[in-house]
């Protein structure tokens, strides 16, 4: 009888460790199908994601290529131009008669140097806008937005590169 008490005490601790696996089984196998739903979320919402990027790449790009960078440069020169006449007319309107002609000439030197500073500036910015295009201006743009957005859009960025970063 001993022994069959021993085989009985046996046979349940068996089954208690039987019933231990599988519950923790269970409770494995549920992680996984936790894990595995939320990875197939979060792979829909990346692809949303994307596809809003791409969308919002390809309006800007629109955007972009309607731009006529002649007129911005126009517009640019003729916004100087108002600055500038509007501070040598300040310069001249401020300008004291009793007060020495040195200082009356070098707020005139000053605007000057104002005016050489500007032009320079207004001739670098134009010949930089006249040397890209509209598309290249696009292409480069969506570039440098699909690169900003980490990791997982790099491939997209690098599919939009534009030729002039492909050289360098």
């Amino acid at each position: 009888m001993d022994e069959f008490s021993q085989l009985q005490k046996k046979q349940n601790q068996m089954f208690v460790l039987v019933l231990v696996n599988f519950l923790l089984f269970m409770v494995l196998f549920t992680g996984l199908g936790y894990v595995t739903w939320q990875s197939i979320s979060l792979v829909n919402r990346l692809k949303g994601d994307l596809a809003k990027t791409e969308e919002a790449v390809v309006n800007l790009q629109t955007k972009l290529r309607s731009v006529d960078t002649d007129v911005l440069v126009n517009n640019l020169v003729e916004k100087t131009t108002e600055k500038l006449t509007a501070s040598i007319e300040n310069v001249v309107a401020n300008a004291d008669l009793i007060s020495p002609m040195k200082k009356v000439s070098e707020k005139i030197d000053n605007t000057q140097q104002t005016l050489i500073e500007t032009g320079a500036a207004i001739q670098e910015v134009s010949s930089a806008v006249k040397g890209l295009d509209n598309e290249e201006i696009a292409r480069r743009v969506s570039y440098n937005i699909l690169k900003g957005l980490g990791d997982g859009f790099q491939e997209a960025a690098e599919s939009r590169k534009p030729d002039t970063l492909l050289k360098q």
